[in-house]
């Protein structure tokens, strides 16, 4: 073990107060707390476990991140730590479940990754340490298993005499010799042979005693002289932070998570199906008073962890599959859903990250709870999550998300509704048309915005239907919202619409709205139109006549054609001088337009 000098106590206490913690130090620590986890579920579960799969993936994703941006990784092996750059970085004292303790025994120092390092290699290289680890402590050799495997990005450096010594050095053999007499005296001689050893391992640990050597020759040495570890100093203020640190690394798996791995690997490792059923039903019990808690990060592990211990079980034992489904179609059953309602409405949900992940968990019977969180709500916040929530079942399922859209839930409706203009595929626009002749008029509106977000080639079709509708706003937002998109049908749609006598009644903006769908769309056709509606005449609502043909001649002037203009010259001859002077001022407007262009194509030539 390395002793550390009064003076390399100081510069550690130094660079622990007040050198931040480099960003290469932290990803440091994250790498090996992820091989350290890797580590441990391997050693608990079956290669083909889906944790031990898991935590081996996150270990290898974080070291091939740190060996992409680093390029290598060079670790001081310690008795019980790591340490990286002087800085220690991870630490077990436990010489059964210690990482360092396993490298070092064996003799090494240093244990280098390199970039370059592939999935394989660190595969075997994790391998071998679980195996190694396995073995009794004598039959060990961590050091001359890796260099077997000759890793091309791992490399290690281990003292020679460790070599030396566990290769070909020869083990002294002990001449015990025990007077079973002395036994019951409770009572150890020591020989001078005895006296001298104490006192030369003393002397190298740096323990003294209170007399020198030569002093003590011919005297017995007296245990209560030797300044052995624990009497050197009581504990001193500064090294509270690192007693604090290790011991928040003991809690860093709760013991929660400790009683769910150790129930879950009974039942993974029982073969009596009655015992099995037993410990299912500790563990359902025990799942119950997560939830009663709302700790929902541990029930979704749950949950998780029953779904991976069906699948491994499909095909080995059908008895243990069904009854691992039973209990997780419970979990996902009416009256876990009424119960999670009801913490909802307690206030008894805090973390609503991990209950919302918990959710989707349960899967299809949950979208209706989360509906009614959605409407119950009062932060914003909340709703937001509930709604990418139901967003994302939605784009899976948009059948399920319809479901929760009820006659009576109008706010809800609507939200449905903008999510489905959010998927935006058309499937969802065709779920749209089951709105479109809602008995709400805001859920009639909600629809029509939605689509004109969209920009999707079938939106007409669901538009076209909402011009009939017998409400004035929705029948203007419909036409506004109207694209043309090379349909015939909408264009003559809105053509008859426009001839009908009824046409006229209508408010001046709709009119004017659906005239410039015309003109935009195809000129020639509605100029033939718009000249028919300044002729007409009529001596019945002649101020809405009036209105309409007001309608008409800036939908003319916007197409300045020479047709419109003959068309906006024989408007300007009526006799209506309302409709006349209308007609002169769009023609006057045309006319300065052209000259405009005409002026600014000249300068554009020159320059």
């Amino acid at each position: 073990m390395n002793f550390l000098t009064p003076e390399d106590i100081n510069i550690l206490e130094y660079k622990k107060k007040f050198l931040p913690e480099t960003i290469e130090t932290k990803k440091t620590k994250e790498v090996l707390s992820l091989f350290s986890k890797a580590f441990s579920a391997k050693k608990i579960y079956p290669s083909e476990n889906p944790s031990v799969k898991s935590s081996f993936e996150s270990f290898h994703e974080k070291m091939e991140e740190f060996l992409y941006k680093y390029e290598e990784l060079k670790l001081t092996v310690e008795e019980f730590s790591f340490t990286f750059k002087g800085e220690k970085v991870f630490q077990e004292e436990n010489k059964k479940t210690s990482l360092p303790f396993l490298f070092f025994k064996d003799g090494m120092r240093k244990l280098s990754f390199y970039k370059g390092l592939e999935k394989k290699e660190l595969q075997d290289f994790l391998e071998i340490v679980k195996e190694d680890s396995d073995l009794p402590q004598e039959e060990s050799d961590i050091v001359n298993s890796i260099w077997t495997k000759d890793f091309a990005f791992i490399r290690y450096f281990a003292h020679d005499e460790f070599l030396e010594s566990n290769i070909g050095g020869e083990v002294k053999e002990i001449d015990y010799n025990i007077n079973n007499e002395e036994f019951s005296k409770g009572k150890i001689e020591l020989t001078e042979e005895d006296k001298e050893d104490i006192q030369e391992r003393n002397a190298a640990l740096g323990f003294q005693a209170n007399a020198s050597k030569e002093e003590n020759k011919d005297k017995d040495i007296n245990m209560e002289d030797i300044n052995l570890p624990f009497k050197l100093s009581t504990k001193r203020k500064d090294e509270d932070p690192e007693l604090e640190s290790l011991l928040e690394e003991s809690r860093s798996t709760p013991p929660l998570t400790e009683m769910i791995n150790l129930l879950f690997e009974i039942l993974y490792l029982e073969e009596r199906i009655d015992q099995f059923s037993a410990t299912l039903n500790a563990l359902n019990q025990f799942y119950k008073e997560i939830i009663y808690n709302s700790n929902f990060t541990l029930a979704s592990l749950i949950l998780n962890r029953l779904q991976e211990l069906k699948e491994l079980f499909t095909g080995q034992s059908e008895e243990k599959k069904e009854l691992l489904e039973k209990t997780i179609q419970n979990a996902r059953g009416e009256s876990s859903i009424v119960y999670l309602k009801k913490l909802f409405l307690n206030n008894q949900i805090i973390d609503f990250d991990s209950f919302f992940q918990y959710l989707r968990l349960l899967g299809p019977n949950a979208i209706p709870l989360v509906g009614d969180i959605w409407e119950e709500a009062k932060e914003p916040i909340i709703r937001l999550k509930a709604s990418n929530f139901l967003y994302k079942i939605g784009k899976k399922d948009i059948s399920l998300l319809i479901n929760i859209a009820k006659e009576h839930r109008v706010s809800l409706s609507k939200e449905v509704i903008v999510l489905l203009g959010r998927i935006g595929d058309k499937k969802a626009v065709s779920y749209l048309n089951e709105f479109i002749c809602h008995k709400n008029k805001e859920i009639r509106l909600a629809v029509i915005y939605t689509l004109a977000k969209i920009g999707n080639g079938n939106n007409n079709r669901i538009l076209i239907e909402s011009l009939s509708d017998e409400d004035e706003e929705v029948r203007t937002r419909a036409a506004i919202a109207l694209k043309y998109r090379g349909d015939e049908t909408t264009f003559n749609f809105v053509l008859d619409l426009a001839k009908k006598k009824e046409f006229k009644e209508k408010s001046r903006l709709e009119k004017k709205v659906l005239l410039e769908f015309l003109a935009t769309t195809k000129p020639e056709e509605a100029i033939a139109l718009l000249e028919s509606i300044l002729k007409k005449r009529s001596f019945f609502s002649r101020s809405k006549q009036n209105e309409t043909k007001l309608c008409s001649i800036p939908v003319l002037e916007a197409i300045a054609s020479p047709e419109a203009q003959k068309t906006l010259e024989k408007g300007a001859q009526i006799r209506n001088k309302t409709i006349s002077h209308a007609c002169k001022f769009a023609l006057k407007k045309i006319a300065r337009n052209l000259e405009f262009n005409k002026t600014l194509i000249g300068k554009q030539q020159i320059a």
